[in-house]
């Protein structure tokens, strides 16, 4: 149970990274 609790915190976590870097980088219309 903690393995699958550990796996999803770090897929949320490289999710949210990768969204603000997203938005980020069209926020100042990179690309």
């Amino acid at each position: 149970m903690g393995g699958a609790i550990a796996f999803l915190s770090i897929i949320g976590l490289y999710t949210g990274i990768a969204l603000g870097l997203y938005f980020g980088l069209r926020k100042f219309n990179i690309i």
